[in-house]
């Protein structure tokens, strides 16, 4: 009985034979895709299928296939076929083919045309696009052939891929792994880019959740929004951190006049640039921008300010980021400030960082007169709630919600979390997290 599909392979072959027949089986064989009783299924993928390389199958299996095969007796004509998968955010997906006379790339274009065509027809969003495709000039007989294998729970399962991250000794997380996209040590950490099914697109460093396609957007648009929509006018802004390119992105919604980013690991904006252009929209190339590759410690005492709006997008407080959570840091930060400005920091999980929440507000609190915290939900991070910590100099750290409204209609963009609403509902703190700052 055959289930359901839970894995793709694409492949392809061409060949010559001596009729039609044997120059498609030949083509099979290239394609290595042989000894398979193959059955034409409908081209819609199953939620959830995942594609794996082609795996070696029990001589006769049954085994449902798309495929697209073109075959000629015309010498010197060329035959082309090619099979295109799409697949959406949450795993589903289609299946077209294309085939006949032509080149591979010809073939192919026409299959991803018909893949775009049936997402759109759908409503869906098209997250990913894997295709397939062969071409082949005829001697005398000759096939090209390109198939989407697919099989299920009758065959042997493959073992899930998963990542998990430990919040704590006694709580961690825990992610299915599609694909890994790449993956690096540089000399500070070791940087990967997976693909999940729940969240798309995944940066960690060192072990732990960085920013995902899923739910980035929370995080960098209250960790921009907040300071840059409550200054009156920020034109010099300082990122420290934010390799994955997000909060520079965000930040460019404003009418800045420059962005320095001071990130102290070059690999991972490398990374982010090749791999991650969904967090930052090609930002990186803005003219406005400024990338420094230092310690931000270091930067700072060499007095680059004054700047209108520092942001601190920096990883954990764990090996060489403690620096960048204590008083003397902080105090670097102030001297680097313009007259009227203000400094939004990421600060941790109320829930299971509370030490880093407490820490933070207290590196913080001999330098500005003025502190309050905020709160916003991102689902990939410890404990599910997020805390920001906003200190100001010369500026107010609230605004009343018309003002707010009047300098978001000028932003540059959409949000999907931020509005002048979500802003003033994020500064009101249940009591576990007053008490956590009254402790600080």
């Amino acid at each position: 009985m055959v289930t359901l599909p839970k894995y793709v392979s694409l492949t392809a072959g061409h060949a010559e034979g001596i009729d039609d027949l044997t120059a498609f089986d030949n083509a099979l064989k290239a394609a290595g895709i042989a000894d398979l009783n193959l059955v034409k299924v409908s081209s819609i993928v199953p939620q959830g299928a995942r594609l794996v390389p082609l795996r070696d199958f029990p001589v006769g299996s049954l085994v449902p296939t798309v495929y697209a095969q073109a075959y000629s007796d015309v010498p010197g004509q060329t035959v082309a076929a090619a099979v295109v998968m799409g697949l959406s955010p949450d795993g589903r997906g289609v299946i077209m083919e294309s085939h006949g006379v032509g080149t591979r790339e010809e073939m192919e274009a026409i299959a991803r045309r018909r893949v775009e065509a049936a997402f759109q027809e759908r409503g869906l969003e098209l997250h990913e696009i894997h295709a397939v495709s062969a071409e082949h000039t005829v001697q005398k007989h000759g096939c090209a052939v390109a198939a989407a294998v697919l099989w299920g729970d009758e065959l042997e399962e493959l073992p899930d891929q998963w990542l998990t991250e430990a919040w704590t000794p006694d709580a961690r997380f825990g992610v299915r792994v599609r694909e890994e996209v790449f993956s690096l040590r540089s000399p500070y950490q070791h940087i990967q880019i997976v693909d999940t099914f729940q969240f798309g697109r995944m940066l960690w460093l060192e072990g732990t959740v960085q920013a995902s396609e899923a739910d980035h957007f929370v995080y960098h648009e209250m960790l921009v929004h907040v300071p840059m929509l409550l200054h009156p006018g920020p034109r010099r802004v300082l990122i420290v951190g934010g390799g994955d390119g997000g909060a520079l992105a965000t930040v460019l919604q404003h009418p800045v006049e420059e962005v320095v980013l001071v990130e102290i690991d070059r690999e991972v904006v490398r990374a982010a640039q090749a791999y991650l252009q969904s967090f930052h929209h090609n930002a990186f190339e803005d003219p406005r921008v400024k990338l420094v590759y230092e310690d931000a410690f270091t930067y700072l005492e060499n007095r680059h300010g004054p700047f209108d709006v520092i942001l601190m997008d920096t990883t954990d407080p764990v090996g060489p980021a403690m620096r960048l959570f204590t008083q003397d840091f902080y105090g670097l930060v102030k001297q680097n400030l313009a007259h009227a400005a203000l400094v939004s920091a990421q600060s941790g999980s109320p829930w299971l960082q509370p030490e880093v929440v407490a820490r933070n507000w207290r590196a913080m609190k001999p330098h500005f007169e003025h502190l309050a915290l905020y709160l916003a939900s991102i689902p990939t991070y410890p404990g599910g709630l997020w805390s920001f910590t906003l200190a100001g100099r010369g500026v107010r750290l609230e605004a009343p919600l018309p003002v707010l409204e009047e300098r978001f209609r000028h932003l540059q963009g959409k949000t999907r979390y931020y509005t002048p609403q979500v802003h003033q509902a994020a500064f009101v703190l249940p009591p576990f997290v007053q008490a956590l700052l009254q402790e600080g």
